[in-house]
């Protein structure tokens, strides 16, 4: 296999930091970030620092904390705090956010010697980021000394930065970061990875944008401008994006994209396994998420039909319905020496699955664990109608909008996305201006005027259905046509009716990209296959993206700027396992529905 697609493949045991997972990256492999680490814990105990670290190639992350703190307690500064921040360190891998939040709180702000304080803003701004607040990574990030950081966790910084600006819907911000940290890597894969990131990060904006900051960037730049315009121009057509992509290449020598990233951008929509590959799939046939289950199958099965025959893997899907055995099941599967597992999807054999601490080959969960919880090896992917709620909140904040407003209805799923809205809106900065619930039953007795009169917001944050909005959008426009009204994908059924959806122009909602491409001529677009209006389509993605996803997990893990630009959204995996997902916003009109380009809803 050509090296330029290597990062695509699974990663092979040939090196020992390329073979550990995210939270090792945080942690072993770059925790000689200090360059005076060893003077400074000279006295401490070797057997004691071995065992820590072995602790944590072990997955044991949380057991080196404590051992960490333990001789920490029995010396002084800066050997005391030197071990206290590598603690913090451990906590953030295990998935421990607040006990790592609580070691940071017992640090000094403001006496620390430069390269721990750096290491404690560092730290403190990946915390924050864990907890959704990416504004408040960026500024902390801008004020570390980044000199004072050893030139692993410089590139680190640079990664989150990223991450943090892609989160904030600031996506020229990321790309120009990207940029930095790709000249500052070495290894090719890591290269490339980074080049594939920041074309699929400038690809978040339209052909029209892309070519406004063409005219104004400077030449490395406006090279990478050039070739995300490329990759529109192209669409699914790989060989046109090779051909062109060669000429390119051919008048920028110096600029510094890889001979192969045309080729790897277009290998972002195949599986990218290699023949003979072993994947299990774990999903119910039975019980309350059995149909849920056959809507992922599906679109698992059809991104592994649409692979070449000779890049698709074996695959074993096994019934996951008893929770009790699932773990048992899990064992076997590694027993007879599968590469990949996909599931399971009930939350808690997620839970349960995590606890153990680490598991030898890349298993993507379909849920998430409550409480969280860190695992080597396990990723957690969910789609949640919470994370759809703080969505709106980030698209919302981004578009300059300050004050908001609520409208829920008073069930326990209406309220569940009411809290994460505000949550997400204030934790940015915004202010909520009123709040009201309606019975969901009797939509149109809500207290639409009642709110808008008392307050002077700027946007609404509508939480509906797709019978409940038709009744209480209408209401709101008329009272208020100047209001930006925002929902989540519960107000759009994936088809159109002119009749019934009319009444909903000018009506935002976050969504999957999946659900708003237009090209259906494309082999996975939804309108292949779903018909009309599938309450399940969005879960057809989340098979596509398992698939494709789970092959290229470690890498991701181990780059924290890296980017996929998956069909339940921008794809990226956190410091602690989570895939983080970026929505798209669709903009209902009188004659459908139009996606609305980032920075472009007003």
């Amino acid at each position: 296999m050509n090296n330029h697609l290597k990062f695509f493949t699974p990663l092979r045991q040939h090196s020992r930091c390329l073979a550990l997972s995210a939270s090792l990256f945080l942690s072993s492999c770059t925790t000689s970030a200090l360059k005076d680490e060893a003077a400074i814990l000279a006295a401490i105990p070797a057997p004691k620092l071995e065992r820590a670290a072995a602790l944590e190639n072990q997955g044991q992350a949380a057991d080196a904390a404590a051992l960490y703190l333990s001789l920490a307690a029995k010396t002084t500064p800066p050997a005391q705090t030197q071990l206290q921040l590598k603690a913090a360190r451990a906590h953030l891998a295990a998935g421990q956010l607040e006990a790592a939040q609580q070691v940071l709180n017992h640090l000094p702000s403001s006496t620390l010697p430069a390269p721990q304080q750096a290491l404690r803003q560092l730290t403190q701004a990946e915390l924050a980021l864990l907890n959704d607040r990416p504004h408040e990574t960026i500024a902390l990030l801008k004020r570390t000394a980044v000199k004072a950081l050893s030139s692993q966790f410089q590139r680190q910084r640079l990664g989150v930065l990223a991450a943090a600006q892609r989160q904030a819907h600031l996506p020229l911000a990321a790309v120009r970061t990207l940029n930095v940290l790709e000249q500052t890597l070495e290894e090719r894969d890591a290269r490339l990875l980074t080049q594939v990131s920041l074309v699929a990060t400038l690809n978040l904006l339209d052909s029209a944008t892309l070519r406004t900051v063409q005219r104004k960037s400077s030449a490395r730049l406006r090279g990478w401008v050039e070739i995300a315009l490329l990759t529109q121009q192209a669409g699914a057509d790989a060989a046109s994006l090779q051909r062109d992509y060669r000429a390119w290449l051919q008048t920028h020598p110096r600029h510094g994209a890889l001979p192969g990233l045309a080729r790897a951008y277009t290998a972002l929509w195949s599986g990218g396994y290699q023949a003979g590959e072993q994947v299990t799939v774990m999903l119910p046939r039975s019980g309350r998420f059995a149909e849920a289950a056959q809507a992922i199958k599906a679109g698992i099965v059809a991104a592994h039909v649409a692979d070449a025959p000779e890049q698709r893997p074996v695959l074993s899907f096994i019934d996951g319905s008893q929770e009790d055995r699932l773990m048992a099941i899990h064992a076997r599967a590694l027993a007879d020496g599968v590469d990949y597992v996909i599931g399971p999807l009930q939350k808690e054999a997620v839970a349960e699955l995590t606890r153990g601490g680490r598991v030898p080959v890349p298993t993507l969960a379909l849920n998430e664990a409550t409480p969280l919880r860190r695992a080597d090896n396990v990723f957690q992917f969910a789609l949640s109608p919470e994370h759809e709620a703080a969505e709106v909140a980030n698209h919302a904040y981004a578009q300059g909008w300050r004050r908001a407003v609520v409208l829920f209805p008073n069930d326990a799923w209406g309220e569940r996305l009411a809290v994460a809205f505000q949550q997400r809106w204030l934790a940015l900065g915004g202010a909520l201006s009123g709040k009201a619930s309606y019975p969901p039953d009797t939509p149109a007795a809500a207290p639409v005027q009642q709110l808008l009169r008392e307050s002077h917001a700027e946007m609404m944050f509508l939480v509906a259905t797709t019978e409940t909005v038709r009744q209480l959008y209408p209401r709101v426009h008329a009272a208020l046509p100047e209001l930006a009204v925002m929902s989540t994908s519960h107000v759009y059924t994936g088809h159109f009716d002119s009749v019934r959806d009319g009444m909903l122009d000018g009506l935002y909602f976050v969504d999957i990209p999946w659900m708003l491409a237009e090209d259906d001529a494309l082999e996975l677009a939804r309108q292949q296959l779903t018909r009309g209006a599938d309450p399940l389509a969005r879960l057809y993605a989340m098979g596509i993206d398992a698939y494709r996803l789970v092959v290229r997990l470690p890498i991701l893990a181990m780059n924290p700027g890296g980017y996929y630009p998956g069909q339940t959204g921008g794809l990226a995996v956190d410091q602690v396992g989570r895939i983080q997902r970026q929505l798209v916003v669709g903009r209902l009109t009188s004659a459908g529905v139009v996606a609305q380009a980032l920075g472009d809803l007003d």
